[in-house]
């Protein structure tokens, strides 16, 4: 006798149906609760334009006061949807940030209030201060942030009267103004000085920066030097080869040493470029200024900086920048005329090579072992070349982060060392092809390419006349 089925069987699976219905949609919604406030993504943009950047993160990761912006819109704009987007992901980036959208048609009132005239600008508050500017990028949202919650701006000199890289001009080979623009939007007053017409180093002087000498500095230059580090400022040296022997010989008493000589790597040059142009791949991660970096810097035309323990333990150093294996450095400084160099075994070394030094000086040795944020300790970084700070180069791979980071350290502003934003995004209004690429490029178009067309064809044609 077969079972007769229960006339509730399909109640309970409708029950059941109702019930995992409601299940899931009780578990997408919280999934959209957490995607949305969480804002969870993955960005496949080649320029990370919907990614923060490791600078911006590290600003508002190391923020003390609140933020408001308002964000002054017209519900017709465009851009609105790139700009809340940004907003949005500063604001989750930082609990210190927040932010409003008025639309200025239906709310002229508040953009009257505010001054504001422009859609599309942003309004930063913070403690009293404020900061008003248009056309919205995430490089100039972290500026206004900047100033809004620091209440004083530190001072950055660069010397000058020696035939230095100049911050005042625009020209693309010896112009620094772009590392000037740099600085400021970091919130750093930049300014020149003269050792020859001044007395000592301005005691405002946070960090003093030696970009590319072309002429030696006097005796009396060095002595202010000293005092300057004796006293705990930061320092940043750039030199280019065969430059400045008697600011080499005053380094070689804090056990740095920079060779007269100059680097060559043809394995990483820029491929039918500039011999003496090459990438510096080697970026220790020990030191904050090399591991904030993303993209290795371009030296165009270096020499060695190495550090040589010195006699005195209240110096330490280290070796963050250098070549790569394939790199070496030569005592010829022909090279530097004739643009060719071959390794000679013996007169040579090969590499990698250091090209980057940082090295802390312990003042008050008295006090016990110091760190790099103890007071009294002097923190200098020497580079092998200046060019790659220039107008020209500056917005080319890791240049530009290797030059800011390196002077936000000395300045014990280790929150703002970190990637930022490049002008010229990587892949696609820069692509760099090193000369082992462009080697292994050719080989691949003009011979293995062809050969495995003719491999093929040659096969097809042979496998034909076999079956007919």
């Amino acid at each position: 006798m077969s079972a007769t089925p229960s006339h509730r069987a399909p109640w309970g699976q409708w029950a059941l149906v109702l019930t995992g219905t409601l299940g899931l949609a009780a578990t997408l919604f919280m999934v959209q609760v957490i995607l949305a406030r969480y804002t969870w993504r993955i960005d496949l943009t080649p320029e990370k334009r919907f990614t923060l950047s490791d600078h911006a993160r590290h600003v508002l990761k190391g923020l003390d006061h609140d933020v408001r912006i308002i964000a002054f819109l017209r519900s017709d704009d465009a851009r609105n949807s790139e700009i809340e987007d940004l907003l949005t992901r500063v604001r989750n980036a930082s609990p210190r940030v927040q932010f409003n959208v008025v639309d200025v048609n239906r709310n002229p009132a508040v953009a009257r209030e505010y001054g504001v005239d422009n859609y599309g600008s942003l309004v930063v508050e913070s403690e009293g201060r404020r900061k008003d500017f248009a056309s919205p990028r995430e490089d100039l949202l972290v500026e206004a942030i900047l100033q809004v919650t620091r209440p004083t701006r530190k001072v950055i000199y660069f010397l000058s009267n020696h035939g230095e890289q100049d911050i005042e001009s625009t020209d693309r080979q010896r112009g620094y103004s772009a590392v000037r623009n740099a600085l400021q939007r970091e919130f750093y007053e930049v300014r020149t000085l003269n050792l020859l017409g001044e007395g000592a180093i301005p005691d405002d002087a946070t960090v003093l920066v030696i970009a590319g000498p072309r002429k030696d500095l006097l005796a009396s230059e060095l002595v202010k030097l000293g005092d300057y580090i004796k006293h705990g400022g930061g320092l940043l040296i750039m030199l280019d080869p065969q430059t400045a022997p008697s600011l080499v010989a005053f380094l070689d008493r804090y056990g740095i040493r920079v060779g007269n000589d100059v680097v060559v790597d043809p394995e990483n040059r820029l491929f039918a470029g500039d011999y003496l142009t090459t990438i510096v791949p080697g970026m220790s991660t020990q030191h904050p200024v090399s591991a904030g970096l993303k993209s290795p810097p371009l030296f165009s035309q270096g020499r060695t900086v190495r550090f040589a323990t010195p006699p005195d333990p209240n110096i330490r150093g280290i070796e963050f920048l250098q070549t790569a294996k394939s790199g070496w450095e030569t005592p010829d400084t022909e090279v530097l005329r004739t643009g060719m160099a071959s390794f000679i075994d013996g007169r040579d070394q090969a590499g990698p090579v250091p090209v980057g030094v940082s090295v802390l000086v312990n003042n008050h040795p008295e006090a016990g072992p110091a760190g790099p944020g103890s007071p009294g300790v002097t923190r200098l970084i020497v580079l092998g070349d200046s060019d790659f700070a220039n107008n020209f180069f500056i917005e080319y791979l890791g240049d530009k982060d290797l030059v800011v980071n390196a002077i936000n350290w000395l300045a014990g502003q280790e929150e703002l060392v970190g990637a930022r934003p490049q002008l010229r995004q990587p892949g696609v209004a820069q692509f760099f092809v090193s000369a082992r690429q462009g080697r292994l490029a050719f080989i691949l178009g003009t011979i293995v390419e062809p050969a495995i067309f003719l491999i093929v064809g040659t096969a097809i044609f042979l496998r034909r006349r076999w079956s007919g």
